[in-house]
């Protein structure tokens, strides 16, 4: 359904938004092997995060709502009939996590999804979990995908992509199958997984690697520093790894929180947002809005459930154009498309480079985004992994097109705040997928 989009330039108040997806996901299919109730508070509406739960309940996972949250008790056993059929729906998440699960397990499931996600890869979980001895069957690599699972072999594993959700699934194949899995990151990506399984399991080891300081060989009196190892991270899951249960209170979702913190920073107003998690994977868009010129302060910071939590202040500034890459696109890889609009807000050119994982999102979030842009009057380009955008200029409204995408209709709703005149977004509802009260949250932080 199209939605118009009126200007409105004062931003500012105090705001809550959801729970987190990454979090919600994750403690919704460890539910299906734990050894003990998992009691969830503050589970997300989000279609994605839906797409996990009703997974877990279609293999046997039972639900009680409570007046602390949702109860989801494990299944009493895994007699799952050959036949079944799990729908993820949009959710890429749901189907990469669980297929880690499923490869793990004495079970035959098909996975599917809507079109969007039939259309996206899958090679980067099945090569590695083919290798532990699943059995995949699948089209060019992508969904409907069947997979027969079995007792899995020890395995270790450098990733040669920098996926959150290729490292879970790896992890998730080791608990469901009881065997040690090792997995090696160059680039740092979420840990949620680790985190929640810290808080509610136990056998699961992390190792961070530092830099050592080295003599120069050419000058004794200088010292360099280098790598002991070549990987940043090493993850272990042990054979005796097991999830035995307890509570998760899931924080606010830093990447819906980004869309109201953008508006901020364009404004150059201050807003609040309150119990915001904040994981040290997913605040890289934090030290942006400070690099482009932004004010961002952390209150009443605290920890539970394994993590970091706090209430956000965001007060805009004169932005400026800076370059983003390597590791700081991985740490705000979802935040990308806001980085791009605040881009077209700010003095100065803005380059994005190392982003082509956003070729293969909901939608081809780069050439979305430039298209996007291109009809506000932005002058950009797309490159070969990444934009350029050049700022500081007046705006004009546009009819926008969310290509299905719910972080696009979502950023360029931001973006429609502060141009001139009235817009539209093609598409409102696809917004349900991650925050489906985003329109309600964006008329509380109008002053």
């Amino acid at each position: 359904m199209s939605r118009e989009l009126k200007p409105h330039r004062k931003i500012g108040g105090t705001i809550k938004v959801p729970g987190d997806k990454s979090i919600a996901h994750r403690a919704a299919l460890l539910s299906i092997l734990s050894e003990g109730p998992i009691t969830i508070k503050n589970f997300p509406d989000a279609a994605d995060c839906q797409s996990s739960l009703a997974a877990a309940l279609a293999l046997g996972v039972t639900r009680e709502d409570t007046k602390q949250g949702i109860v989801l008790r494990p299944p009493e056993d895994f007699d799952i009939p050959k036949d079944l059929i799990i729908d993820c729906g949009n959710s890429g998440t749901t189907a990469r996590l669980l297929s880690g699960i499923l490869a793990g397990s004495d079970v035959e499931v098909t996975l599917t999804g809507d079109e969007s996600l039939r259309a996206r890869p899958m090679k980067r979980i099945i090569t590695p979990l083919t290798e532990m001895g699943a059995e995949f069957f699948a089209d060019d690599n992508k969904l409907p995908i069947r997979i027969r699972g079995k007792r899995l072999l020890p395995f270790e594993y450098t990733m040669p992509v920098a996926s959150a959700q290729v490292k879970s699934a790896l992890v998730l194949a080791g608990l469901a199958s009881s065997c040690t899995v090792t997995i090696r990151e160059e680039t740092i990506t979420r840990d949620h997984t680790e985190m929640m399984l810290g808080a509610i399991g136990e056998g699961i080891n992390v190792r961070h690697i530092t830099p050592v300081l080295i003599e120069d060989e050419f000058d004794p009196r200088k010292k360099r520093r280098e790598m002991p190892e070549p990987f940043k991270t090493e993850i272990t899951v042990t054979g005796q790894a097991r999830v035995i249960g307890g509570e998760i209170d899931i924080p606010g979702d830093f990447s819906t929180a980004a869309f109201f913190m953008a508006a901020a920073a364009i404004s150059g107003e201050s807003l609040t947002i309150e119990s915001v998690g904040l994981n040290h994977t997913r605040t890289g868009f934090i030290e942006h809005l400070r690099q482009i010129g932004c004010t961002v302060e952390t209150k009443n910071r605290h920890t539970y459930s394994g993590e970091p939590r706090g209430d956000i202040t965001i007060t805009g500034g004169a932005l400026k154009g800076r370059k983003v890459s390597g590791e700081t696109v991985v740490s705000m890889i979802d935040e990308i498309p806001l980085v791009a609009v605040m881009a077209a807000f700010s003095d100065g050119t803005t380059i994005i480079r190392d982003a082509s994982e956003l070729k293969v999102k909901e939608s081809d979030r780069l050439a979305a985004c430039e298209e996007n842009l291109k009809k506000m009057g932005v002058k950009c380009g797309l490159l070969e992994d990444g934009l350029a955008i050049e700022g500081g200029k007046e705006m004009n409204a546009a009819d926008f097109e969310s290509f299905g995408d719910h972080r696009i209709a979502m950023t360029f709703s931001i973006a429609s705040l502060f141009l001139v005149g009235p817009s539209t977004i093609d598409n409102d509802e696809v917004v349900a997928i991650s925050c489906p009260n985003f329109y309600e949250l964006l008329e509380q932080i109008k002053a």
